[in-house]
């Protein structure tokens, strides 16, 4: 069989779409044991009232045995299944077996000391001037036995000529608890949330953590001091999981909602960032626009209903536009009062600032689907008030909770409600990736518990083009580790996506250029003993790339760098990896949690 033919078997029995805006199209070959249908027509979707809410349960459950069985088999359990399948066949080798599933011992970074410093990998010595300090920290949630499973954290530290590549406790503002926990963490009744999210092409000081009985929280960092508003979302919307757009301006939560035949959906929520004399940060509020998420507000604007789908599971969301220079000035300077200023932004030096278009994918892993949903509606209309006319800008200062203050809510303003224009059928996701890349290289990716990542070409989703029936298209699927169950963006590398995979105890990179997708790089090491999510680093001043992985039942969280490490405002040395600096990945260290750690989200630090 030739290459070309299996790859085009191997989507064919992946997706097959279910549901569409338009009626959809007849595949050339039906997918094998699958077939096209829609509304609650699917054998999962006919199950008892009490088996979904059995599933819904085991989705939300926050205990380290609950999220242990969401995440399924490690390479543990993997691994004593194959030696019983090896048994019942034929007698193996052992020592070949062991040597197959031998770890690399990735070289870890010595830690240094002096001066009565901070301890540091990379650098010295120690020197009295701070030079262009820079870090990144964020939250790491772990679940835990009682209290609260969340922990600030510095993940990475350049200072007085020395880099800390090792997560470490924060040396001031609070580490364990996050020091933003109190108030929220009363009115949540647990301590350990469902889920984190930041924005990913701007800067965002604040991260969004959604918890099972619906409240939606803030936190950031020990210099991203917001006001730290919650969200309730109302009676029966049980929450499954949360994203936020990559400019931070809505939050998208996926809900359970068990008072209305256990319907799923999607809350949208929008997101007022501002700190009046803050040099980043907007000095009004303007919700719903870019922003660097010195978050102090929020309001739902209203839920979409996904068709055919009962309990959502992952989501991800982008809008069409990415980073924009801006010439040095910050939110801070704009004033879009001013025609003149609105003019820049529609049109001018500032157009990329304001996304005039965006999509979602969302994944239901108990019912093999995956829905695709366009925000056009939504950023469009906010474009049109924020830049347009006088009179509409005007519109966006009569601010208020109610349906027809601004934000307008979808009761209020209906013209502004994203849209599902697709449902696909896929075998078990586990996880959904709305990629950063732009117009016709936008893709979507979505990781399958056997061990695939689909990939599917969103067309007009991602453009201010009509979507039609056609626009997703499911392209190819790429065979990675074993159970992946989470993916994330290279931060700076838009063309490429990481791929947690449990069950091989690896994260592999896949690369796409045109419609062909590849492997092109795995983390393997001996101390690694269960990964379960990982995040890129935020880095200023240092040209760097490094990733944080979460261990879950070895209860800590890893750096590894995986390119070499070049201090471009602090002198310009460069250092590479490994004893000799030639190697793939360094080891920076690791940092112990007293519960198994399963996300981790950070941002750089002011």
């Amino acid at each position: 069989m030739s290459h070309f033919l299996a790859r085009i078997l191997l989507i064919m029995t992946l997706a097959v779409p279910v549901y569409a805006a338009e009626a959809p199209p007849k595949p050339d070959t039906p997918a094998p044991e699958t077939e096209a249908t829609s509304g609650d027509k699917t054998k999962k979707s006919d199950t008892k009232k009490a088996d979904k809410m059995a599933l819904l349960k085991q989705t939300v459950d926050v205990s380290a045995v609950g999220i242990d069985k969401r995440l399924g088999s490690d390479w543990n359990e993997l691994r004593k299944l194959t030696e019983k399948g090896r048994a019942k066949t034929k007698p193996t080798d052992k020592k070949a077996d062991d040597k197959k599933d031998a770890f690399p011992d990735i070289f870890l970074a010595p830690t240094k000391k002096d001066n009565g410093g901070r301890p540091y990998q990379i650098g010295g010595p120690w020197t009295k001037d701070v030079g262009d300090y820079s870090s990144a920290q964020g939250q790491v949630l772990y679940a835990t036995n009682g209290g609260v499973g969340i922990d600030r954290v510095t993940i990475i530290e350049w200072a007085h000529g020395t880099f800390s590549e090792k997560p470490e406790p924060p040396w001031w503002g609070g580490f364990r608890p996050e020091p933003h926990t109190g108030p929220w963490i009363k009115a949540s009744g647990t301590g350990v949330p469902l889920g984190i999210a930041r924005g990913i092409t701007n800067w965002s000081n604040c991260g969004l953590m959604v918890f099972p009985n619906g409240l939606i929280a803030s936190a950031g960092t020990c210099t991203a001091i917001a006001t730290n508003p919650v969200l309730q979302l109302p009676p029966g919307k049980v929450p499954t999981a949360i994203c936020v757009t990559n400019k931070s301006e809505f939050a998208l939560v996926t809900v359970c909602d068990v008072k209305d035949k256990m319907k799923g959906q999607v809350a949208v929520i929008a997101l007022t960032s501002t700190k009046p004399g803050f040099a980043h940060e907007w000095q009004i509020p303007h919700p719903g626009l870019p922003s660097v998420a010195m978050l102090a507000g929020m309001k739902l604007l209203g839920f979409v209903d996904l068709p055919g789908i009962s309990i959502p599971t992952a989501i991800s969301a982008v809008g069409n536009r990415g980073h924009t220079h801006t010439n040095g000035r910050t939110y801070k300077d704009f004033d879009l009062n001013s025609e003149g200023m609105r003019k820049d932004f529609r049109e001018g030096g500032l157009s990329g600032m304001v996304s005039s278009a965006g999509w979602a994918v969302v994944a239901a892993g108990h019912e093999d689907k995956v829905a695709f949903i366009d925000l056009q509606p939504l950023f469009a209309r906010y474009r049109e008030m924020y830049l347009g006319s006088n009179e509409s800008y005007a519109k966006t200062r009569e601010q208020g909770p109610g349906d027809k203050q601004w934000p307008y809510t979808f009761d209020g303003d209906a013209t502004a409600k994203p849209v599902v224009v697709n449902v696909q059928k896929v075998p078990e996701p586990t996880a959904v990736l709305a990629g950063i890349g732009w117009n016709d290289k936008a893709r979507a990716y979505v990781a399958c518990r056997d061990g695939r990542v689909a990939v599917f070409k969103v067309g007009n989703l991602a453009t201010e083009q009509a979507v039609g029936a056609n626009d997703v298209t499911a392209v190819e699927a790429v065979q990675v580790g074993r159970n992946p169950v989470s993916l994330a963006y290279h931060r700076y590398a838009s063309e490429q996506v990481l791929v947690v995979c449990r069950g091989d105890r690896e994260i592999d990179w896949i690369r796409t250029e045109g419609n062909t997708s590849t492997v092109i790089r795995r983390l393997r090491d001996e101390r690694l003993l269960d990964p379960v999510h990982c995040e890129i680093a935020e880095t200023h001043g240092i040209e760097t790339s490094i990733i944080t992985v979460c261990d879950f039942k070895g209860g800590k969280i890893l750096n590894y760098r995986f390119s070499p490490a070049n201090f471009v405002t602090n002198g310009g040395a460069k250092y590479g990896m490994g004893k000799d600096g030639t190697d793939e990945f360094e080891c920076g260290g690791w940092l112990e949690f007293p519960g198994p750690p399963f996300a981790v989200c950070a941002t750089n630090v002011n």
